[in-house]
């Protein structure tokens, strides 16, 4: 159980990583508390906000082809325990198949890979229109069980 507890921090860490990846960054615009600021240059600047997140993320309003849009794929969101149930196929990041979900309880959720059974943090999951994923690539999971074993 001791080295399920190293490959549950390990992901979680990867988990969170992948969070603080996808945060944004503060809004400059917005004035210091205690201080008071001109309504209209506030608004200005966070309309360019914004259009310069949108540009960076390409979600931009131009129409796209029904190829192209059945192509698209939606972001990983978390995945809730609702979310979660035993039976589900799991996958990486790239897509790559890792394993299926064995079982899951207040303490995580059971990973059986077809060569071991392996207890992850609910944290780690995500999902998207696809179904389950884990933050982390198949590569990467796999070392990180093979270490888990091995000590």
């Amino acid at each position: 159980m001791r080295t399920s507890a190293r490959l549950i921090l390990a992901i979680a860490l990867g988990a969170g990583n992948a969070a603080l990846v996808n945060a944004q960054q503060p809004n400059s615009n917005v004035p210091a508390i205690g201080t008071s600021g001109d309504a209209t240059s506030i608004s200005s600047g966070n309309r360019e906000d914004n259009a310069s997140y949108n540009r960076l993320i390409g979600s931009t309003d131009v129409k796209k082809s029904k190829g192209e849009q059945k192509a698209a794929r939606h972001s990983a969101v978390p995945a809730t325990a609702a979310d979660i149930k035993a039976g589900s196929p799991l996958r990486d990041v790239k897509g790559v198949s890792i394993g299926t979900i064995a079982s899951i309880d207040s303490d995580g959720v059971v990973v059986d890979t077809g060569q071991t059974k392996i207890k992850v943090p609910l944290v780690a999951f995500g999902k998207d229109d696809q179904g389950l994923l884990l933050a982390i690539t198949a590569t990467k999971f796999n070392e990180l069980v093979s270490k888990a074993q091995s000590h």
